[in-house]
């Protein structure tokens, strides 16, 4: 009996100990006075080419700027893409201004990260934000603001500014 509960509190510590070192919770923070957030992406940093492509973006990424559904793109990078859902406005899984939403996030294959999500298009059509984070850095990174270019015509993704959303790793 001692053997047994001896291995099973090995196990226990050995799974927790591997559940630490490699999982993350990544905080995203509202930081517009008016604007909400659409569900949010993180994938591999390495997944980039399945989201922007030739300075626009993919069908499945425009699909979830324009939509804010992120179900395509999650689909199409595959299994370490992760998305998470605010409770605000209708339909009720967007991220109000001011809040802030925590997603868990494996870093067993990926701890660098692309962070995706439509700006609601209750003042502009096509806005999303997105950086880049090291789950690893610690450091809190803002997420930039940009404009896909598509209800103008030019589809051609361009930089508008940044400090639209705040993400915090732990």
């Amino acid at each position: 009996m001692r053997a047994k509960i001896l291995c099973i509190s090995a196990l226990f510590l050995a799974l927790s100990g591997a559940a630490q070192a490699g999982d993350y919770i990544v905080t995203i923070t509202n930081m517009m006075d008016e604007e909400l957030l659409a569900p949010v992406l993180i994938a591999p940093a390495k997944s980039d080419d399945e989201i922007f492509k030739d300075g626009y973006v993919s069908s499945e990424a425009e699909h979830q700027i324009l939509t804010g559904d992120p179900a395509m793109l999650k689909e199409r990078i595959g299994k370490y893409a992760t998305v998470g859902h605010g409770t605000d406005g209708p339909p009720g899984v967007l991220l109000a201004p001011g809040k802030s939403l925590a997603i868990p996030v494996s870093g067993k294959r990926k701890t660098v990260v692309r962070v995706l999500a439509m700006v609601a298009p209750t003042m502009k059509p096509d806005h999303f934000v997105s950086a880049v984070i090291n789950l690893e850095s610690g450091l809190a990174v803002s997420l930039d603001r940009y404009d896909i270019g598509h209800d103008e015509g030019r589809k051609l993704t361009r930089h508008i500014a940044g400090g639209a959303a705040l993400v915090t790793v732990r």
